[in-house]
């Protein structure tokens, strides 16, 4: 079973943290038009760090799990999208921990795709959002759901890929012209794998694509770009 992801676009934290490396786009209207569904910039960046944000399925309920840096007190929005573009608001927390971890579970996940992201407000008032995540869910004998997020310490694209029997699993990225730059090969144990594909944020800025196959029968590509 194929499954060809939209694009979408990946932000980080403002402030100190850059437009990611990577961009997953999820902007169906074409890239040069992609400015037009980021989240405006915040002029003072949010003292909240998202160190990471993953995902995995549980029950088929997407069990999402996060780690947040703080030297302030903050309100954290968990949101999602079946597109990448309009999002919606389906669970909250607030805290002010220097060091937090977070789990919450959607229990209505869409059918297929979705998109997630985290709508941070600090004690001064200042948004920002983490980085996108998609979750691509799946009901083949082998497979039950691929997550590609980048690797908010590494700066490389972490992938969880959840099997429900042992599987060879392939992971590989490719330029504008087809031509392979990383490849991953691994046999898939049963349950949850978490993967980085290692020194992709040394990749020249460009389009790519990823490619995630299970067992040469369940696909997902998902087009990348690299600023």
């Amino acid at each position: 079973m194929k499954h060809i992801i939209g694009t979408f676009k990946t932000m980080a934290l403002g402030g100190a943290f850059a437009m990611l490396p990577f961009c997953i786009m999820a902007n169906e209207e074409g890239i040069d038009k992609k400015k037009k569904n980021q989240p405006e910039a915040v002029e003072n960046a949010p003292e909240v760090e998202v160190v990471s944000f993953t995902g995995r399925l549980q029950n088929n309920k997407v069990d999402l799990q996060c780690k947040v840096k703080s030297n302030c007190c903050y309100s954290i929005t968990v949101e999602r999208s079946r597109n990448g573009k309009r999002f919606s608001g389906i669970g909250n927390f607030s805290d002010n921990k220097q060091l937090a971890e977070y789990t919450f579970l959607d229990d209505s996940p869409l059918k297929n795709t979705n998109y997630y992201r985290l709508r941070v407000t600090d004690n001064k008032g200042n948004v920002s959002y983490s980085r996108l995540m998609v979750v691509q869910l799946y009901n083949t004998e082998a497979l039950s759901m691929v997550s590609v997020t980048p690797n908010t310490a590494l700066q490389d694209i972490h992938i969880n890929v959840q099997l429900k029997n042992r599987a060879f699993v392939v992971m590989k990225i490719t330029d504008e012209k087809g031509r392979e730059v990383i490849q991953k090969r691994l046999a898939g144990k049963e349950g949850l794998n978490t993967y980085e594909l290692e020194g992709t944020h040394t990749m020249i800025p460009g389009n790519y694509s990823l490619e995630v196959r299970v067992n040469n029968t369940d696909q997902l590509l998902l087009p990348l770009i690299k600023e």
